[in-house]
């Protein structure tokens, strides 16, 4: 069959084409905004490369398989549309997720939602793809994104000289492993040679139907306007977050006046792992962070000798006493244990202690009261801070943080450092007893 296909991409979609054909490129992220076009372009550099080579096998990937069939799929029949691809070139199994064209190249619908029972997506084992795609990969977890990356070039490659090539598509989301691994090294300069991130906007397409920019901005809000149409990734708080990007710059403001005050450590003692963190502070300023693991000798050896240092009373060490922790107390007798999921202090409607201490440190962030002195770690604690957030209902008319699991999942590790910041508060609620110049400089 001859097929004459009339497809002009806009000049930020035919990029991707491009880079598909390079020698280094294996990662590529496109996207930024609402109206840029990743949709149709994701589609049709699928629909095209299955034309083009007989045989092969994609993976078209998206968090749910519901949204895969009620959003990328319409793009797909879009272009099959617009290329006049009748059902004599494919056949679409709904059923399988699978598109099979007539050459027996195939599209292949993949489901990358995290489920409990196969933290490890083993669901993915069986897999052989030429290369992949996934669609809004903000939405994806990062563990799912990198177990479907090892099932690429796994599928005629050599024959086609296909690379095991992985295109993302997406909206500016902080919060999520795009803006960690692709958005900020790419701003930075800083990309690995074979990532590629593209800037996309809804100027940049050129087939936007008549007013539907201007409609946009007579229905979004301001900050949403901001982030989906001028693609500022640094304003993409989420819902519940509970640390929003401009407070968080506030951490590194020099001309921030923040007094001194009482030395004191907060820790967050490891459980799983072997190492765990020590912030020391002065006042409400940061002034040290620990990161201690077994070569160093044990954590309350560390912490003894921290203490000594920087003549730190034993009333004014905190800790995480769920798990190892909780055997500290025998060193440090009048030190302040924290259970996370222990009763709030306060009792001011929060569903335990942890969540209490963190909405406590979010209010003196968003005033502009804490600063962190210590060098080298802002990378760290801008991408921690990020992912702490409350569940969008109370339960039991308790406000609650997501689970530590669902911050790991957005993270791709524990954030500890938030967590030791966050215990700092302890210190800081009403019940506990506090110096002059605390009480002074902080406002109940």
């Amino acid at each position: 069959m001859s097929l004459t296909i009339d497809f002009k991409p806009s000049l930020k979609q035919n990029q991707i084409f491009k880079i598909f054909d390079d020698n280094e490129t294996t990662e590529v992220v496109y996207g930024g905004s609402v109206g840029s076009g990743k949709s149709y372009m994701l589609a049709s550099i699928l629909v095209m490369k299955c034309l083009q080579f007989p045989g092969i096998r994609v993976g078209l990937a998206r968090n749910t398989l519901t949204n895969l069939k009620k959003t990328t799929m319409i793009s797909i029949m879009e272009v099959f549309q617009k290329w006049g691809l009748t059902s004599d070139y494919f056949n679409y199994n709904s059923s399988t997720g699978i598109i099979t064209f007539s050459n027996s190249s195939e599209i292949v619908l993949v489901e990358l939602t995290y489920i409990p029972s196969d933290p490890q997506f083993t669901r993915l084992g069986g897999m052989l793809f030429t290369f992949g795609v996934i669609d809004e990969a903000t939405e994806v977890d990062e563990r799912g994104k990198s177990i479907f990356q090892t099932r690429l070039g796994r599928w005629m490659n050599d024959e086609t000289g296909i690379k095991g090539m992985l295109i993302m598509t997406c909206n500016p989301d902080r919060s999520s492993f795009i803006y960690r691994e692709f958005y900020k090294p790419w701003k930075q300069g800083e990309l690995k040679p074979h990532q590629k991130f593209i800037q996309a906007l809804p100027t940049d397409n050129n087939y936007l139907p008549a007013g539907y920019i201007e409609n946009l901005k007579n229905t979004l809000s301001l900050s949403e306007r901001r982030r989906l149409l001028n693609g500022e990734w640094e304003l993409s708080d989420t819902p519940g977050q509970l640390f929003k990007s401009m407070d968080v710059n506030l951490l590194w403001d020099k001309s921030i006046d923040v007094p001194d005050g009482v030395f004191r450590m907060s820790c967050d003692i490891a459980f799983t792992s072997d190492k765990c963190i020590i912030l020391i502070w002065n006042g409400l300023k940061i002034i040290d962070i620990i990161n201690v693991d077994s070569s160093e000798g044990s954590v309350h050896t560390k912490m003894k000798e921290l203490a000594e240092r920087w003549s730190i009373k034993s009333t004014d060490i905190c800790w995480d006493a769920d798990g190892v922790g909780k055997y500290l107390k025998g060193e440090f007798p009048n030190g302040r244990e924290i259970h996370n999921n222990g009763k709030p202090i306060n009792e001011e409607g929060y569903s335990n202690l942890k969540a209490e201490l963190y909405f406590k440190l979010a209010e003196f962030v968003e005033a502009g009261k804490v600063r962190v002195i210590a060098e080298g770690w802002r990378k760290e604690i801008d991408e921690e801070l990020s992912v702490i957030k409350h569940k969008p209902k109370a339960s039991m008319n308790k406000i609650e943080l997501i689970s530590k699991s669902e911050m790991k999942k957005m993270l791709g590790r524990s954030p500890d450092i938030a967590d030791a910041m966050a215990y700092g508060m302890v210190f800081y609620l009403k019940s506990t007893t506090m110096t002059a110049s605390d009480v002074m400089f902080v406002n109940f």
